[in-house]
């Protein structure tokens, strides 16, 4: 596409979003200005010229519809959890925050399915969903801010998707407005369906470049009865990795398989109070069953397999409180670094099972060869690897060689047949990536925006 000249936000564009949205839910008040300025990534916010809730499909068309004809930019924002700005107004404008609408508007216990808003937060979704024996598995470590919108649009996924998958596994149907004046639906409320392009699959991941999602359903599965987890520690990085791939090829199916260095051990222990073990990492693992007896069956094999792999400790817990706590340490990963650095730059690729010791020793590498600090965790499970360097932007020679580290380490999955991005998206921050990562279809896909979004206002500077 080409450059667009967009238009300031003046007083009669105040006036006529306050005629659509109501007074009360536009701002150009400096604290919601600022509030809404980035998400978590630590690049530089960019401040909207006003910010608007919307609280219906009725009044994102009509403010969709009224900003492309005045060319003004919009920017989709949801609970500001990303990590890679793709909330960030680049050319200021308009940010359309997405938290009023954030209602459930039907359980069908039968169905295992759910009607949802786009503002809702996950963990209250899940708690809502437990009298009823479901739940919506993808388990982002952010689940008690991130949204169902930002995590659609994010494809998200955490702890869970080595068994369970990610969001894009769970969506079933969307309802999305596009700038163009489009109020659509997509998809069907079964678990499958052969009906012609699948284009609530597409929009999945679009990080809010195509169109702003204002409803979805969502496929849900039943609450495990039982669950175990378990903790391995290791005095080798080799030896743990090389064992998540022993235990994938067992046949046993773990619901969660996560890693964790010494840099991240120690981190977290500063950070939360927890004595963990000084080792080299720790895998953690996690077995759900709605049969007892099988369950323990499956944690006796991985026990074993463990010990056969090399884990010089073994923790397992007797109580659920025990468990959590380990979980606990598990997500205080993301706040231990911010603790210990001001500005980390969270790393997130995916590389083939084949490769990915790989992948771990290469970022253990780059940080040698840049000279900064890195630690490396992930769900290492489904080759999911997040390097994470521990950098301080104020430092502009440091930040500059994290920076080439984590574009190299991003190439080098590309290289070696993985993806940029497993759960993080694109945003900003990798965007340069994307013709490296899809050739030609990049420019399908812009082909593709212009159709929906033909004046290019809709988040704008993201991921394209």
């Amino acid at each position: 596409m080409g450059r667009v000249e967009y238009n300031k936000v003046s007083s009669d564009d105040l006036k006529a979003l306050a005629s659509i949205a109501g007074a009360s839910d536009v701002s150009t008040e400096d604290y919601d200005l600022v509030t809404n300025s980035s998400d978590a990534f630590p690049g530089e916010p960019t401040l909207p010229e006003a910010v608007v809730w919307p609280e219906s499909s009725s009044e994102v068309l009509k403010i969709l519809t009224y900003a492309s004809k005045r060319r003004i930019p919009v920017t989709v924002r949801g609970g500001g959890t990303g990590l890679t700005g793709a909330c960030t107004p680049r050319y200021g404008g308009i940010v359309l925050n997405m938290m009023k609408m954030n209602k459930i508007l039907d359980i069908r216990q039968l169905d295992m399915q759910v009607d949802v808003e786009p503002g809702l937060i996950y963990d209250q979704l899940n708690k809502e969903l437990e009298p009823y024996s479901l739940f919506f598995p993808p388990d982002p470590a952010s689940g008690k801010s991130c949204t169902i919108g930002g995590m659609i649009s994010n494809n998200a996924s955490g702890l869970k998707a080595v068994r369970y998958g990610a969001t894009r596994d769970y969506v079933l149907a969307l309802r999305v407005v596009f700038p163009a004046g489009l109020d659509l639906r997509f998809g069907a409320r079964v678990f499958k369906y052969s009906i012609g392009y699948d284009l609530a699959r597409m929009l999945v991941g679009s990080e809010g470049t195509l169109g702003v999602i204002t409803e979805a359903t969502l496929r849900l599965r039943p609450l495990p009865r039982n669950r175990r987890t378990v903790a391995a520690y290791f005095d080798s990085i080799e030896d743990g990795v090389r064992c998540i791939g022993r235990i994938r090829l067992s046949g046993l199916e773990p619901a969660a398989i996560e890693f964790l260095d010494r840099t991240h051990l120690r981190l977290i222990s500063d950070w939360s109070g927890l004595s963990l073990p000084d080792r080299e990492c720790m895998i953690i693992l996690e077995f759900h069953s709605y049969s007892r007896a099988g369950l323990e069956e499956e944690l006796s094999d991985a026990l074993e397999l463990l010990r056969e792999g090399g884990s010089v400790e073994l923790v397992v817990p007797r109580s659920e409180r025990e468990a959590e706590r380990i979980w606990e340490a598990r997500r205080g990963a993301y706040p231990s670094i911010l603790k210990a650095c001001r500005s980390p730059i969270i790393g997130d690729i995916i590389v083939p099972l084949s490769r990915l010791l790989d992948g771990v020793m290469k970022a253990y590498e780059l940080a040698r060869k840049y000279e900064v600090r890195v630690g490396v965790m992930g769900h290492l499970g489904d080759g999911n690897i997040h390097a994470n360097w521990l950098t301080d932007r104020r430092n502009r020679d440091e930040w500059e060689r994290a920076l080439r580290a984590n574009a190299d380490l991003t190439r080098y999955a590309i290289e070696v047949g993985g993806a940029l991005s497993a759960e993080h998206g694109v945003g900003v921050e990798k965007k340069e990536f994307m013709r490296d990562q899809h050739g030609e279809v990049v420019d399908l896909m812009m082909r593709l925006k212009e159709f929906f979004d033909p004046n290019n206002i809709l988040n704008p500077g993201i991921m394209l």
